[in-house]
Order: C-alpha cells, then structure tokens, then sequence
C-alpha cells in the first residue's frame, strides 16, 4: 500500500482493499444519519467505485424507533427516498432497509401500556429494544459468517473506546459476538477526527441526495449519534447527541434547545413534554408500590399513570398534527392494560383469601410479561 498522509484518502484505500478482500460477503452499511455514519457511507462508496469488484449484496440500513428527533427524522427519510432513486440510476445495486421494533417493544407501548418508566442511566432500556435488537435480529437473518457491517465508529471519542481499539492488530476491523454466530465490522473512519469527518462529508461527491450544508446546520446544535448496534466500542447514548425526543436519560435535551433556538419552534412541544415526562417518572404517586417481581419498591407506573401520559400525547398530536402512537400500538396498549387490570384484581384477591406469598408473586411477575 502507498503511503498516504491524507486521513481521508488512507480511509478510502483501506476500504478499498477492504472491499476486494471480501467481495462475496454481504456489506451491511448501518446508517443513523448523522455526521459519523454520513461520513462512513461516503467513504464506502468512493471505495466501492475505486474497488473495481461487484459485490455480491449490499444493504443501507436504517432503524426508525418511532421517536426520532423530529428534525433529524425528516431529514433522513428525505434522503433515503432520494438515495434509493439515485443508487438506481447509477446502477449501484444497493438496497434500502428501513427497520422499526416489533410493536410491543416500542416507546410508547412500553411506557403506556407496559408501565415502564422512561430511561434512566441505570435504567437504560431504550437503545437496545428500539434500535439495537431490531438490527442484531435483522444481521441475524442473513448469513453473520459472511457479513460485515460498516460502522461510522471513532476512536478519541473516549478512553474507553481507545483501550477496546487498543486490544485489535487492525483497527478498521472489529468481531462482533452474538448469539446466532459471529459477524464482522468495518470501521472506515476509526482514524479520522471530527474535522477529517466534515472533510469527507464535504469533499467525496457520493451520495449527492445527502444534503451536506442541511447536516452541518442541524449538529450546530449536537454532537454526536446514537449507536446502530452494541458494538464492543460505542458508547452510551448520551448528553449532545441526536437521538430521540423523548430522552429522558439526560438532564437536560440540549440538541433541542439548540435547535429551537436556531428556528425550529415546532419542537417546543416535544421538548416540552419530554421534560413534563421527566418529572412525571419521579413521582411516587404515579408508580405501583410494588415491583413486577413482586418485590417491594418502584414499580410501573398505575394505569391512571399511564392514562394521563396517554392524554397528554393525544394533546400533543393534535397540537403538532403528527402522529405519534399508530393505531396498531393503541389495540396493543388498551389489551395490555386490561391484562394488567386482571392480575391486579386477581392479586388483590390472592391476597385476601391468604395465598402464600410465592402465589402472589407469580401473579405479579406475569403481569403483560414486563420487568421493572
């Protein structure tokens, strides 16, 4: 290999040679639209076009989980829509993913039909059922043995990153360990910094349906992306990062601050739920006082809980005009709530008749089959 000096151009040599190494292999392209994963596609495709290999199969994947911010999701699917037309018309046969969680592990499924409090730090739930699981089941389904995924992932994002990094001969390639087999990762801007990133998002011409000047616009604002999938390196997600508007893991929603600032007044009322929901989760009146495994302590939130939080996202839709719970997810909600109705009742009697306390619990630990 030549010696390169440009970060962004060593980038694209060893995806090159990445490309035509494993050129039978299926290339899972994970895509969450922000700056790192924009940076990383970019780059994959001036590699694929330098390559001179047709791979055998080649997936953008996107993973929707519903609560997306607003403003990042709009610009996503605007750009897949017209990343699908482009691809076709240069005769790159790729393929568009767009994946979303079954519906009993959605957000609001959860929150209000199941009663799961919203994310804490020690209480994280979010990434892993709306966007990483979706992704580790779909790359699953395939063939893992021969499957690399590309990954906008970074080092110097933090110390724990780098030692992960560390323990690799070759740092643009990573195992990813799973159950159903093993698959591997290719990380094309491990090296490169935040300006080398905004370098290859600028400076490489592929895809032209990604809007560079609207991406630079919208991270004024934030720092960062959630992650795709749970590889060993990511980290959590986050203060200042894009992600969803119903974070409640951070104290404060930042990027949305930022961006209502810089005109996006049509998020206020999200933003403005978030933090009502924030305190909400912290009041003891709206929990059970008893866990699902029947222990004692902060349990789901009660359905008068659950129905006031339910009330509140039918006024936001109607003041927002968007649809936030689909009709599918409110036939779920309402027959998890009549579930959780009966063996409430049934416990109550359990416990009045004298059942012993292993048959109370079993009651409880059934109730819709959530844990918290």
């Amino acid at each position: 290999m030549l010696l390169i000096n440009d970060p962004v151009l060593l980038s694209i040599e060893m995806t090159t040679e990445a490309l035509r190494a494993r050129s039978t292999a299926h290339w899972i392209i994970a895509f969450s639209g922000g700056k790192d994963s924009s940076a990383a596609l970019k780059i994959f495709l001036a590699a694929y076009r330098r390559a001179g290999v047709r791979l055998s199969r080649i997936t953008l994947l996107y993973c929707d989980t519903g609560v997306e911010n607003p403003v990042l999701d709009a610009y996503v699917k605007e750009f897949l829509r017209k990343a699908e037309q482009e691809f076709a018309e240069l005769g790159l046969s790729i393929n568009i993913e767009l994946l979303k969680a079954p519906i009993p592990d959605r957000f609001f499924v959860r929150i209000i039909g199941r009663g799961y409090p919203p994310p804490t730090n020690s209480f994280r739930w979010c990434t892993t059922g709306l966007r990483i699981k979706p992704v580790s089941e779909f790359i699953a389904k395939q063939n893992p043995n021969n499957t690399v995924v590309v990954l906008g992932l970074r080092q110097s994002e933090s110390r724990q990153r780098d030692r992960a990094l560390a323990l690799s001969p070759n740092l643009y390639w990573q195992k990813q360990r799973e159950g159903k087999g093993d698959y591997d990762l290719f990380l094309p801007i491990v090296e490169l910094s935040v300006p080398e990133v905004w370098d290859a998002i600028f400076g490489l011409s592929l895809p032209k349906a990604l809007n560079k000047s609207a991406l630079e616009t919208l991270y004024r604002g934030a720092s960062g992306e959630c992650p795709v999938i749970k590889a060993p390196t990511a980290p959590p997600c986050t203060s200042g990062r894009f992600g969803c508007w119903t974070c409640t893991v951070v104290r404060k929603d930042k990027s949305a601050s930022e961006l209502i600032k810089s005109g996006h007044f049509h998020l206020e009322p999200f933003l403005t739920f978030r933090d009502w929901l924030a305190e909400f989760r912290n009041d003891p009146i709206n929990r059970w006082h008893t866990r699902r495994n029947g222990r004692a302590g902060l349990g789901p939130f009660t359905i008068n809980a659950r129905k006031e939080i339910l009330r509140r996202v039918d006024a936001l839709e109607d003041s927002t005009r968007t649809t936030i719970i689909d009709t599918e997810e409110r036939g779920v909600i309402a027959a998890l709530w009549t579930m959780d109705n009966f063996a409430r009742l049934a416990f109550r009697r359990q416990s009045d008749l004298g059942a012993s306390k292993s048959d109370s619990d079993a009651i409880l630990g059934n109730l819709s089959t959530a844990g918290t």
